[in-house]
């Protein structure tokens, strides 16, 4: 992935379903939350359009198998709290669509499983915690 500034899109806080009321007085966690939750929807999103070859919306050119056929919410749990993300369903492809971003199964970001066992062993399990 390469690193760099660009200017790209400008989003505004409607834009995402939000307002400042709304905002004003909440926690960094939230921002945090909503962050992750539109990071990791757009990149599912990209993910689809790759495997698809084609944008939501656009018509194929020639035999391309599968669709987008809407939506699923999945629970996730990372650094930020849990979050529900909708993950995109695609139909009708060759094979089945797997995203490499978040494994079926995966319900915890790798640095939630690599915490957790350590907060035991510090002694979060007998409150001796400091």
């Amino acid at each position: 992935m390469e690193k760099g500034y660009h200017k790209g899109q400008e989003l505004t806080v409607s834009e995402v379903g939000l307002s400042l009321e709304e905002l004003a007085g909440q926690p960094l966690e939230l921002f945090a939350q909503e962050g992750a939750k539109l990071l990791l929807t757009v990149a599912l999103e990209e993910e689809v359009t790759a495997a698809l070859k084609r944008r939501p919306y656009e018509c194929s050119q020639g035999k391309v198998l599968g669709y987008r056929n809407g939506h699923r919410e999945r629970q996730v749990n990372c650094g930020a709290g849990e979050i529900e993300v909708p993950v995109p369903r695609v139909s009708d492809t060759g094979e089945t669509f797997r995203s490499q971003l978040l494994e079926s199964w995966q319900h915890r970001s790798q640095l939630l499983k690599e915490t957790i066992p350590l907060l035991y062993v510090e002694g979060l399990s007998t409150r001796d915690f400091k």
